[in-house]
């Protein structure tokens, strides 16, 4: 494993001496290995069941059989649409069977949102529960050119409103595979959790290398939509997962949650290897890393945008080397063949130690945009400080600094775009659909510290409506209908006018500032543990069968009411609705758990009110 004081000269690509075998068949050389161990390897693994190599392959050629009798081949893009698990992985391989690339969409998002990344992809055909089955319309060519043949497309958040198709070719990700694979150290012998979600670049990286390496791929009950940290614990030991990849926002909450008793029987001593990604980290996160059970890991933070395909540089911390001495946690150095450039404004390197944006080039980058030539020339330009012929360079548009050893360490945004529990999210194309909802007529989204203390943000918005318009609360269970849930804000702040600038443009920083005065306002987080400690206290809205359900329903209704910020929060509301998600579950868990009471956070998320919520309460 590298040491932080390994870091390779970030301008310069590390030599590959060929091109790496594609994916598909490093998988098939495994699936068709003469020695019958290999091929009964265990490639995935589900509490109920393993799959092996052959039969993953068996599974991938049969569902390919399908495709192609549909008419689909190279060029042509597949819509996914399973929930993560075995079956979609054979789907995604059976894409590559035939020559296609897969565009993965997350299995919870509405129906309405899948069904527009389909309209937009042009989608030759889709993967569902029923099999696969054509679609109408003619595919664009997924190859993006004569370059490279595409392996699969991740729909981002785009500045203009509309979401941008990120095409990723074969040969880039299989190099990327490659890279990912040494810089983790995998081997044969290593599980990794399949973590994120499938609409989720992150999912990608999961599942392809521990599968190019012999490894195994396990998944979590689909029901697990957010795990406490025992449940989590539970689920890796059960699994024998070595290796965790987490959104920096879970990771860190997961961590609070682990200290002192709060650990007990939270046991990961099986887990060698902990990534951390989508958002900033700090040296503070680290210290409670190292405090809980996961502090015997190596502690990998990446960055890197979709369009870079996936993880592009990375800084690996082994638990025992000092911390970096920087408020922020670095991003390092590159992850294989890729050349990362500092340049000012007008593109021209900067010293080190002096803030610039962040370029990023080598072999190992994305076709472009999907169908969106001009995007595609906005963001991937020639790359003058390589010598290869048609080498690009991809703009970030983040601001980093390189420190004397060569590592990065990420300062911010330079646009519109932001990180909210590890999605990017460009705030124009939130604005595009508050101002699509019936009623409102001006929108302004930002992010907010979540107030946790966790470094945590929210997504949040001011809007002015209609006469008579629709509620905050219509608002967003609308949003909800036809979005996934990341793009809806938790905080909906309805207001007569916007704050405008001298131009008569809404001032976006005006309605930061008044959003964060009108969160602050609000009861702060310290007050939920003491909601909880209170006893007997009557919240005057309580209306149950018996008075042990009533008293369980009081207490949650006070913490759901404080960590959300929503004072008319009733018994009979929907936690969902009311911007509620998986992290504040878990914290709704947590807090609870200190004052002698059990909730999972899978019970609050499914749940149809908080009445129902409150009746699986169990007292500790």
């Amino acid at each position: 494993m590298t040491s932080t004081s390994i870091i390779p000269d970030p301008a310069t690509p590390i030599t590959v001496a060929a091109a790496p075998s594609r994916v598909a068949d490093r998988i098939a050389a495994r699936a068709g290995h003469p020695d019958a161990t290999v091929r009964e390897r265990v490639a995935l693994r589900t509490a109920a069941a393993d799959i092996t190599y052959a039969e993953l392959w068996e599974r991938a050629q049969k569902a390919g059989a399908e495709l192609a009798a549909l008419d689909v081949g190279a060029g042509d893009v597949v819509g996914v649409r399973l929930p993560s698990g075995p079956g979609a992985v054979a789907a995604m391989l059976a894409c590559w069977h035939v020559g296609a690339a897969f565009l993965p969409m997350d299995a919870s998002a509405p129906d309405a949102h899948r069904d527009h990344l389909l309209h937009r992809s042009r989608a030759r055909a889709v993967i569902d529960g029923d099999g696969p089955r054509a679609l109408t319309g003619a595919a664009p060519s997924a190859t993006g050119g004569p370059r490279d043949e595409g392996a699969y497309v991740i729909y981002t958040s785009g500045s203009t409103g509309t979401p941008k198709g990120v095409l990723v070719g074969q040969d880039a990700f299989a190099e990327h595979t490659t890279a990912i694979a040494g810089l983790l150290g995998l081997r044969d012998t290593d599980t990794v959790l399949q973590f994120a979600g499938l609409g989720f670049d992150v999912a990608q990286e999961e599942i392809w290398p521990t599968l190019a390496v012999g490894g195994t791929v396990a998944f979590l009950d689909s029901k697990d939509r957010a795990l406490s940290p025992a449940e989590l614990a539970y689920r890796v030991r059960e699994l024998g997962v070595s290796v965790l990849q987490l959104p920096t926002s879970y990771w860190r909450l997961l961590c609070a949650q682990m200290q002192g008793a709060e650990s007990s029987g939270c046991s990961f001593e099986g887990v060698h290897t902990v990534v951390i990604g989508g958002e900033a980290a700090g040296t503070n996160d680290v210290h409670v890393h190292r405090n809980g059970p996961l502090g015997h890991s190596t502690l990998i933070n990446g960055y890197g945008p979709t369009e870079t395909v996936v993880t592009c540089t990375a800084f690996v911390l082994p638990a025992h080397e000092p911390l970096p001495p920087t408020a922020g946690l670095p991003i390092g150095g590159p992850v294989g063949n890729r050349r990362l450039h500092v340049l000012d404004a007008d593109r021209r390197p900067v010293p080190v130690g002096s803030p610039g944006e962040l370029w990023v080039g080598g072999s190992p980058l994305a076709e472009g945009y999907l169908g969106e030539p001009l995007r595609t020339e906005e963001r991937f330009h020639p790359d003058p400080f390589d010598s290869v012929p048609g080498a690009r360079m991809y703009r970030t548009g983040d601001l980093v600094l390189r420190h004397p050893d060569g590592a990065l360490e990420f300062l911010g945004r330079l646009d519109n775009q932001v990180k909210v529990r590890g999605y990017r999210i460009e705030l124009d194309e939130v604005d595009r659909h508050l101002t699509d909802t019936r009623g409102v007529t001006a929108a302004a989204a930002v992010a907010l510290d979540d107030g946790s203390g966790t470094g945590g943000r929210i997504l949040a918005a001011a809007l002015s409506v209609i006469a008579d318009g629709p509620t905050a609360e219509q608002i967003r269970e609308e949003l909800r209908g036809r979005l996934p849930s990341h793009l809806v804000p938790g905080l909906i702040h309805v207001r007569d006018t916007l704050p405008l600038t001298a131009s008569g443009k809404i001032d976006r920083r005006a309605v930061a500032a008044l959003l964060a005065d009108a969160y602050a306002s609000s009861t702060p987080e310290a007050e939920a543990t003491a909601a909880v400690a209170e006893s007997g206290a009557d919240v005057g809205v309580v209306d149950t069968d018996t008075a042990e359900v009533s008293a369980d329903l009081a207490l949650l209704l006070k913490l759901i009411r404080t960590l959300l910020r929503a004072p008319d929060f009733g018994p009979d509301d929907d936690f969902l609705v009311h911007g509620g998600d998986s992290l504040v579950a878990l914290r709704v868990s947590g807090t609870l758990r200190e004052h002698g009471f059990r909730l999972r956070p899978s019970d609050l998320l499914t749940a149809t009110d908080a009445r129902a919520a409150a009746a699986r309460i169990v007292r500790l």
